[in-house]
């Protein structure tokens, strides 16, 4: 558990509006977007966010998409000084010790301020589209489960073994080993298994998009398999997903029936806040909705993050 409330910025992963007449492979889109993330990245830092997420994922459909790591690294280079983390890569996606060597590798690059964030994947299409097998859910979490241990495992010690039932290394090296500990973040709330890898080998927790409700309830799970693991759930570092809509008027918001925003006037999102921060959440992770824009953020700057520091 952190001492205080952090922020961090969520980039925009695709071109999700395509003007009309252009190719979503032109190009100059995906451009357009590395442009806006940077100007977002320099904003975040000078308004006081310590950390840069970047999603994993192979493709939003026929969107202009980039890529997760070279995106970051890019980031990290343009930006140095803030923390930067996947949220969360496919376990599937990569090999867990090649993974864990990436995450070595970042971890240098920006100076000990990398945080890997892991999970068991969510979306059988994309994982079809690339060729990757999608198998029922608790066959994907077993996958998160080793996939942990091995990454562990690869920090650790060099040369690295590991056979498990769907993964396994046989001496494989990971040199340099990392000097400054790299967190591993697990992200997902399943309350039988998932949280379980959580509390025996995650450093961080990543909660879903949820209301305060939800996320009270999964802590409180949480806490049940820390405790079967003997292990003390305060050494977890619990971060929160929030998609914020703030505006002038509470009417003007962002609202969708499917999904949770935090949505609403600077008063109404600020309370909101304030409860995932009483219900104990250390770190916020922040996707504002109406970016590119600036007005969301600036007013979240100037009305909202004041009364939450």
């Amino acid at each position: 558990m952190a001492d205080a409330l952090s922020f961090g910025w969520i980039t925009q992963p695709a071109f999700f509006d395509t003007p009309a007449g252009v190719d979503p492979r032109d190009p100059s889109l995906a451009r357009a977007l590395i442009e806006a993330n940077e100007r977002a990245v320099g904003q975040a830092r000078d308004a006081g966010f310590d950390t840069i997420w970047v999603e994993d994922h192979m493709g939003w459909g026929d969107k202009a998409h980039l890529e997760c790591f070279s995106n970051l690294c890019w980031l990290a280079g343009r930006n140095p000084g803030l923390r930067y983390g996947t949220l969360v890569c496919g376990q599937a996606f990569r090999n867990p010790a090649y993974l864990a060597k990436m995450a070595v590798n970042v971890q240098l690059l920006t100076d000990g301020r990398f945080i890997l964030g892991l999970g068991a994947g969510n979306n059988g299409a994309e994982h079809e589209a690339f060729g990757y097998r999608f198998p029922a859910a608790g066959e994907r979490i077993a996958q998160l489960d080793e996939a942990a241990r091995i990454v562990r495992a690869v920090w650790a010690e060099s040369p690295a073994s590991f056979r498990g039932q769907h993964y396994r290394v046989e001496g494989a090296f990971s040199s340099p080993l990392p000097d400054v500990p790299i967190p591993l973040m697990i992200g997902g709330g399943g309350e039988r298994r998932t949280l379980r890898v959580v509390a025996e080998l995650g450093d961080w927790w990543c909660a879903d998009v949820w209301p305060v409700d939800v996320f009270r309830h999964k802590l409180g799970v949480l806490d049940r398999h820390c405790e079967a693991a003997g292990r003390d759930p305060a050494t977890i570092t619990r971060v929160q997903i929030v998609w914020v809509s703030v505006t002038d008027r509470s009417e003007d918001a962002v609202r969708w029936p499917d999904l949770h925003i935090v949505a609403g006037d600077a008063d109404e999102v600020t309370r909101e806040l304030e409860a995932f921060r009483d219900a104990g959440v250390d770190h916020l992770a922040i996707r504002f909705m109406d970016h590119p824009e600036p007005a969301g953020f600036a007013r979240f700057v100037e009305h909202v993050l004041p009364r939450l520091s």
